[in-house]
């Protein structure tokens, strides 16, 4: 009797533990991982403009699963208006903040957008303009579907790791600034504009020899412009464009494979009394760099037929060092 009571007892006792087992076992969703998101802003200037200034007035971020995580980015004088920054004053590896450390899930994301204030001229003050060097104003306008005056600059593709992510906003001026004929409006066009990963990109530093530029512009005098002024600038090129040249298809949707990936101006540094450029923020990798004298005549929405490259070097970005580049005339 006892021995048939305990066997019954023990099978209850285990048919509740399995019962409990199963409730303990339930799959459950597991939390995301937490990361945080910082991003700035800088460019690779262009001549001819003193300032370039863009109001930002909203950040978003959308994940591979759907979910969107928007940020405000407000003056820091004023929350009530938007940040404007002139991105004139944040050119080589220099950067301006827009968002520091906001929390968001790591993995993967679609995209990120940057909602921009589009230029009024009723408004120049707190919309987005660019000003001449005579001191003349136009509105810079970001175009996108609808008109409510914003503008969207939208890239695609990236990842937030579970660190802290610092990411930087590029813009290259000379490819993506348009100043369409018959029309009061500068136009900033997002392919000239970079998404680039501060712990995964380097710079490239170099000099231009002052015997190379006067060659460049003997050669080349034919181009040269009414005031016999020359455009001294060095454009970064994939390793796989077999001619590196600046007269590729242009495309309005997108930016074609042959096209320069960055650009920078030539400028002589008088302290160092030398000719200097820097690209910033660039993926380790294989490149192709080339100097021109030619840059003034380069026209982002046209092909260049006339356009020349006075010398193009293969070159290797490795991760943690950054590039030391010089022109020379012997190579």
């Amino acid at each position: 009797m006892n021995i048939r009571l305990t066997a019954l007892t023990t099978a209850i006792l285990l048919a509740l533990t399995a019962c409990g087992s199963s409730n303990d076992d339930s799959p459950t969703t597991p939390e995301p991982q937490k990361s945080t998101f910082s991003l700035g802003v800088s460019d690779a200037p262009i001549t001819g403009l003193k300032q370039v200034n863009v109001v930002f007035d909203r950040i978003t971020l959308k994940s591979q699963g759907g979910e969107e995580y928007s940020f405000a980015t407000v003056d820091s004088n004023d929350s009530t208006k938007p940040q404007m920054v002139n991105l004139l004053d944040y050119t080589g590896d220099d950067i301006f903040s827009l968002l520091d450390d906001e929390d968001v899930p790591a993995g993967e994301y679609s995209w990120i957008r940057a909602d921009v204030v589009n230029g009024d001229t009723n408004d120049l003050a707190t919309t987005s303009h660019v000003v001449y060097e005579d001191g003349s104003i136009a509105p810079l306008v970001v175009k996108r579907k609808g008109n409510d005056g914003v503008g969207e600059i939208q890239l695609d593709g990236f990842t937030l790791n579970q660190t802290d992510n610092e990411f930087v906003l590029e813009f290259d001026l000379k490819k993506s600034l348009v100043d369409p004929q018959n029309s009061e409006e500068i136009f900033l066009k997002p392919r000239g504009v970079r998404l680039e990963n501060l712990s995964e990109s380097q710079d490239i530093e170099g000099t231009v020899s002052d015997a190379l530029i006067a060659n460049c512009e003997t050669d080349n005098i034919a181009l040269a412009a009414e005031d016999g002024s020359f455009g001294h600038a060095v454009y970064l090129y994939s390793s796989d464009v077999a001619a590196p040249l600046d007269n590729y298809e242009v495309n309005e949707d997108e930016t074609p494979a042959d096209a320069p990936l960055a650009t920078a101006n030539v400028v002589f540094d008088s302290d160092d009394n030398q000719y200097e450029f820097e690209l910033a923020f660039i993926t380790p990798g294989d490149y192709q760099l080339a100097y021109t004298c030619a840059a003034h005549i380069d026209d982002a929405e046209l092909q260049d037929e006339v356009f020349t490259l006075y010398q193009v070097k293969p070159v290797t970005v490795t991760a943690s060092d950054d590039l030391d580049v010089t022109f020379t005339i012997s190579q």
